[in-house]
């Protein structure tokens, strides 16, 4: 399998698991996040598969980051004094969506190094600073979900134009 393939694996994989993430959650606010990453994962394959066909490939980088804000922004305003833990066995599953994010970052970045081509070795970059993203949205769900006061209190989420 080249690097190609593997990377549009990744990709499916990590789309086919935000799937079951937004049929899962009964919360409509990460419904949206997920939904928001599965257009992304989608967007990455087919720039993936553009750039195996030595095809021009268009912009990278998404508009992910201020869409996810305005979810978080929401949350906070919504969100109940009265908040009980999250079931336990949904941060896992969150968690796990953060290592795959990361699983995938080091990838493209990994890989980028090995390449030659200038221009693969830049999409690669990008696709990784995409993936980066994508991990601290999810690590910051997992927050969220762990400790929702301490998450409204340090709004980390509030910095995420930096990435």
């Amino acid at each position: 399998m080249n690097i190609y393939e593997f990377a549009i694996d990744f990709e499916q994989e990590n789309r086919d698991y935000y799937q079951k993430c937004a049929e899962q959650t009964k919360d409509e606010n990460l419904k949206r996040i997920f939904n928001y990453l599965i257009e992304e994962e989608k967007k990455h394959e087919r720039i993936v598969r553009q750039l195996m066909k030595q095809e021009s490939v268009g912009e990278i980088e998404s508009n992910i980051l201020p869409k996810v804000k305005k979810v978080f922004n929401d949350i906070v305003e919504n969100i109940s004094i009265n908040t009980e833990d999250p079931p336990q066995e949904d941060i896992s599953v969150y968690r796990k969506a953060v290592e795959m994010e990361r699983s995938s970052y080091e990838f493209y970045k990994s890989k980028a190094e090995e390449l030659d081509d200038s221009s693969i070795k830049d999409n690669f970059l990008k696709l990784a600073k995409e993936e980066k993203r994508h991990e601290i949205i999810m690590d910051n769900i997992v927050e969220h979900l762990e400790r929702p006061l301490n998450w409204i209190e340090d709004a980390e989420f509030n910095h995420l134009e930096v990435y």
